[in-house]
This record gives C-alpha cells, sequence and structure tokens, in this order.
C-alpha cells in the first residue's frame, strides 16, 4: 500500500467519526422568546378571566314597571333609563294598545296588568276598568278574563294590578292562571297580599312564574326608596336573581337617573325573559 492510500485512510478512519459525532450532538437553534410578552399576555388572560367572574357573580333584578296605559310620556322616561324593562300595561286605556307596540319596537317586555280585586275596592273603585273578583258568575269572569287578555296581544306575561282581595281566592287564582297558561303567558305575583296565593298556584298548574320581591316605590320620598333598593339588592345577592316592581313617577324617575351608575356596578339589569331563562 502507497504512502498516499494510506494517509487518505488515515483521515477517513479519524477525522469521519469526529465529524459524525458531531453533527449528532449539534444544538438545535430555537427562535428567542420575549419573556416579558408572555408574561404580560398571561397578566392578560389572568385579568379578563377575574373581570368574567366579577360579571358572573352579579346578582340579577328584573324590573317590571307597573299602570301604564294613559300617558306616553311615562313610556318615553322610563325608556330614557337605559336598561332592560318590562312595562304593564292596563287593559283598555286610552293609549295601552299604542303603549305595548311602541314599548315592543323598543325591545321592552310588556305584560298585562290584570286589575283584581283589592280588599278597599271603594277607594279605587273606576269606570274605566272593572276589577276580576269572586263575587262574579263563571261567565263573567271568563268574559272579562277573555276581553283583557285579548286587549294586548303582544304581551308575554300577566301581573295582577291590586288584588289583595282577588289573589287570596284559590279558586279564582286557579281559573286565571289556567287561562293564562293556555294562552303561554308568563305570570308575575306582584304580592299586594302577603296572604296571596296567586305563585303558587302558578307552580301547581306548571306555569312559568315568579314574584315580586317588593315595590321599589312604596313611598315617593327618595331617600325611602335608597333604603328599599339597599334592602333589594341583598335579597338579590341572597337569591341570585329577583322581580321587583316600580312605577313610572317623577321621584322613581328622578332616584333611577341618580342611582344607576352605581347600581351598575353591582347589579346586573335584566328582562323578564332572561329571568325565566328563556
Amino acid at each position: 500500500m502507497t504512502k498516499t492510500l494510506r494517509a487518505v485512510l488515515f483521515i477517513i478512519l479519524i477525522v469521519g467519526p469526529m465529524f459524525f459525532y458531531g453533527s449528532l450532538n449539534k444544538k438545535k437553534s430555537y427562535p428567542l422568546i420575549d419573556v416579558d410578552k408572555l408574561e404580560n399576555k398571561e397578566e392578560k388572560k389572568i385579568e379578563k378571566t377575574e373581570i368574567n367572574k366579577s360579571n358572573q357573580s352579579k346578582p340579577t333584578i328584573a324590573i317590571i314597571f307597573d299602570d301604564f296605559g294613559e300617558s306616553l310620556n311615562a313610556l318615553k322616561d322610563v325608556h330614557s333609563l337605559g336598561i332592560p324593562i318590562t312595562v304593564s300595561v292596563i287593559p283598555n286605556l286610552r293609549f295601552s294598545k299604542n303603549i305595548a307596540h311602541i314599548a315592543s319596537r323598543c325591545g321592552h317586555s310588556v305584560f298585562i296588568h290584570l286589575p283584581l280585586q283589592p280588599i278597599e275596592e271603594k277607594h279605587v273603585k273606576t269606570d274605566k276598568y272593572r276589577f276580576i273578583n269572586s263575587d262574579l258568575k263563571k261567565r263573567e269572569i271568563a268574559f272579562l278574563l277573555k276581553r283583557y287578555l285579548n286587549s294586548i296581544r303582544i304581551a308575554v306575561g300577566v301581573n295582577n294590578h291590586m288584588g289583595s282581595k282577588a289573589t287570596k281566592d284559590e279558586k279564582l287564582m286557579r281559573t286565571i292562571v289556567k287561562e293564562v297558561k293556555d294562552r303561554g303567558l308568563f305570570f308575575v305575583d306582584s304580592r299586594t297580599s302577603e296572604e296571596s296565593v296567586g305563585y303558587e298556584v302558578a307552580l301547581e298548574e306548571g306555569v312559568f312564574c315568579g314574584y315580586n320581591e317588593g315595590f321599589l316605590d312604596s313611598s315617593d320620598d327618595m331617600s325611602v326608596m335608597k333604603e328599599k333598593m339597599d334592602y333589594l339588592i341583598n335579597k338579590s345577592r341572597e337569591k341570585g336573581k329577583i322581580i321587583i316592581i316600580a312605577h313610572p313617577r317623577e321621584n322613581t324617575i328622578r332616584f333611577l337617573k341618580n342611582e344607576l351608575p352605581k347600581l351598575k356596578e353591582i347589579v346586573e339589569f335584566i328582562t323578564i325573559k332572561e329571568f325565566f331563562e328563556l
């Protein structure tokens, strides 16, 4: 074997394995990661999760505004609050149908505010509508129910107007609730009497139903409204969600406009459909 051939073989046997071994152990190149940016992204994710949890933990309130039917300006006032509301309209008054249709077009839920007999009927008696009561004959009750419930076809539910006497009568309330169910409407017991059986009867009959947790404006004094709202917020925290009732009165609107920026931070206002999770 010539010296030249020996030299070539030496190079192959010594240098070759070194090159092969070196190629196996060559370090891979990875793109550089900006650790600060990564930490910022993680912080934002955590921050977003905390915000979502905060929103989910807010109690919810569905507000029904009662006694509509005679004033278009009243509807304008409650609409200006800029929160989800339910407008409850007394049937067959001067602007009942107009108010119902305008409210619906504005995105608000519409209820029929069903006139039921109060205990002190003589103090609130009116020629504008008749109260449904247990002293009436069956056909008279059926006639009034049909007349009132047919008067506002776009309504999604019913709550009682007055009714401190009528809502204590289980037989009468069962007649009313069955008719409400047949029409596929919600029922909300306004709870004008602590002895009302309306909600319990509606539950038994399988109707989507709820009850008023409290009247915001039983008093027209705004300091009393503040106390009542604090009480109702605590109730919503206990229960998760509640229904309350208010009226389109000057001081009620003024109170809510003043308080809403703070209220929105601690409670979420929802529609009646959202309350029933529909």
